[in-house]
């Protein structure tokens, strides 16, 4: 960025770097420490922040952009999404009182897209375009030739990169990609991408100021509260989160606990025939089931469950795990993907093998037969994403890569898995 001066400075949280003073850096961290510069006061500079998704549906990874961009604006940051006229985003977007400008996004490949945000880009001249959707990286880095914006990515997926060897070049213009655990970060590294630019940033969620009464929450979803225990799984109702596994492991549990209620809280992915076998696979088992559906603030009804099973096959990282453990819900989750990385096995939840009902069934079971162990995992779970998994821990770091991409200088790879290690200011937050 230029400091009006007509000189080439670049600006760094409110410092001027002259192109031969340097960042400090240190290897092997994650190190977006402000320069020391003396007689220049540290101040939070304003940033122009663009950020772009085509996705239609709202899932995590949606509630991260809405809830990045609100904690943005809310430190003072100008921020613009670019989304779909047709998207629950976009209705969210607005009702967040965030501005917003409807593309016609449609895929990667789709030229008319590009050339619309191309146009917005150019009157808007944002400091960052921050992408959220893997098929929008082609869009972002066409959009942005020629524009003094850098381009910042998050990866939600642990799936490769479709036709990575196409985007390779787009992908070349992105000064830093976050993943949202560290086995994302893998497979971005997998697919080719330098490990110098990819960081790895964990989703944060706001604390809860109060948790709502677990009765009123189970009249609301019609579950009684007086048969015995709830047991719950909440997301996209599709074969790789699982809920055919928690169904089996019901099944299993069924002798030990008669009274069992599973709830499914989230949409079917496709056209309705998943759920109806979901549905066809309870009555088979003779599971009490309860089909709630998709639930505009599911992270809200969490406390009505005496335990939330992630039975994903592979977690990219977890935001419904977090949205528990914060509201004092223990957890059973698969030991795969990001999952791993938020519970600490026997101290924040239980952790299983994926595709295995039985030891699904065994954990459930323990966590709901041992009152201390929920106990533990209650306290031990909410101090955990207190200290690592917040909003305001996450908006500072996605801070520091902003400051760091419009600097030219790319964030290296954390040393620890797991970990994002910071120097200077706000290490430790």
């Amino acid at each position: 960025m230029r400091d009006g001066s007509g000189s080439d400075r670049i600006g760094f949280f409110g410092c001027v770097l002259a192109p031969s003073e340097k960042l400090r850096y240190v290897p092997g961290e994650v190190n977006f420490a402000r320069p020391r510069l003396a007689g220049v006061p540290r101040r939070q500079p304003v940033l122009r922040i663009a950020m772009l998704s085509s996705q239609r549906e709202f899932y995590g990874g949606e509630v991260h952009l809405l809830d990045l961009a609100v904690a943005l604006r809310d430190r003072g940051h100008r921020v613009a999404c670019f989304v779909r006229p047709d998207s629950e985003l976009r209705r969210r977007l607005v009702a967040a009182d965030l501005e917003v400008a409807a593309l016609p996004l449609v895929d990667w490949y789709e030229p008319v897209g590009m050339v619309a945000l191309a146009r917005r880009l150019r009157d808007w001249r944002p400091d960052i375009l921050h992408t959220h959707n893997p098929r929008d990286y082609y869009i972002a880095g066409a959009a942005t030739v020629n524009l003094r914006t850098a381009n910042v990515g998050t990866r939600h997926h642990l799936r490769p990169i479709a036709c990575a060897r196409l985007k390779r070049p787009f992908l070349r213009r992105f000064a830093a990609m976050i993943a949202v655990s560290e086995a994302v970060r893998g497979s971005l590294l997998a697919a080719g991408l330098p490990a110098r630019r990819v960081v790895t940033i964990p989703n944060g969620v706001r604390l809860p100021v109060e948790t709502a009464c677990a009765t009123d929450l189970r009249r609301e979803l019609g579950v009684d509260a007086a048969a015995g225990p709830v047991v719950g799984c909440v997301g996209r109702l599709s074969p790789a989160k699982g809920p055919h596994r928690l169904l089996w492991a019901a099944a299993l549990l069924r002798r030990r606990w008669p009274g069992l209620q599973v709830v499914l809280i989230g949409g079917d992915s496709g056209n309705g025939g998943y759920a109806r076998r979901l549905r066809e696979l309870a009555a088979d088992l003779r599971v009490d089931a309860r089909f709630c559906g998709y639930r505009e603030s599911a992270a809200r009804l969490l406390p009505a469950l005496d335990v939330l099973a992630v039975p994903s096959r592979a977690e990219p990282f977890g935001l419904v795990t977090v949205e528990a453990l914060a509201r004092g819900v223990p957890v059973v989750a698969t030991r795969s993907g990001g999952s791993g990385e938020i519970v600490r096995d026997g101290r924040d939840g239980l952790l299983v093998p994926p595709d295995d009902p039985e030891a699904l069934a065994a954990a459930l079971h323990r966590m709901l037969a041992d009152s201390l162990l929920r106990e533990r995992c209650r306290r031990s779970g909410a101090a955990r994403v207190a200290a690592r998994f917040t909003l305001a821990r996450q908006c500072l770091l996605t801070e520091r890569v902003y400051a760091a991409a419009m600097a030219g200088w790319p964030p290296v790879a954390p040393a620890t898995a797991g970990e994002t290690r910071l120097t200077g200011a706000g290490a430790g937050r």
